[in-house]
């Protein structure tokens, strides 16, 4: 028998795994609901209230805003030191700028590849190795 949800508040309230076929959840608040994994075949979520709280639409706009400006400023960055390939500058300066180049042409292959999540991995594993690359260089100069 379909389970009657109708006109329930049901904020942030996890349904995670649930067989929930043909359940009506018509005229309920389901904002911040969590269905990930459940079976929704045939469930009725006509004039439900859906979308995230207040509070937690404004700390994703306060993240998406501070990804924003972290990716801006890592653009300039890798953006600097790839031109040092075109300046008529120390060794070092080219070499900073061939591994920065390199780096960004492995991070866009895997991310059209496997996905962003693993361009993530790839990335930490990358910046750890930049640093040192960088220290070496630093020290040898």
């Amino acid at each position: 028998m379909p389970q009657d949800f109708s006109g329930q508040n049901l904020r942030g309230r996890s349904f995670r795994g649930q067989n929930l076929e043909g359940a009506n959840f018509s005229y309920a608040d389901i904002r911040s609901a969590d269905f990930t994994g459940g079976n929704l075949t045939g469930a009725n979520f006509s004039h439900a209230k859906a979308g995230l709280e207040p509070n937690r639409a404004v700390l994703h706009i306060i993240s998406l805003c501070l990804l924003s400006g972290a990716s801006g400023f890592f653009s300039a960055f890798s953006g600097s030191l790839v031109s040092l390939l075109f300046e008529n500058s120390s060794l070092e300066s080219r070499i900073a700028g061939w591994t920065c180049l390199i780096v960004i042409v492995i991070l866009f292959t895997v991310i059209t590849r496997k996905g962003i999540n693993a361009s993530l991995a790839v990335a930490g594993a990358t910046t750890g190795a930049g640093a040192i690359a960088g220290a070496v260089a630093g020290a040898v100069a």
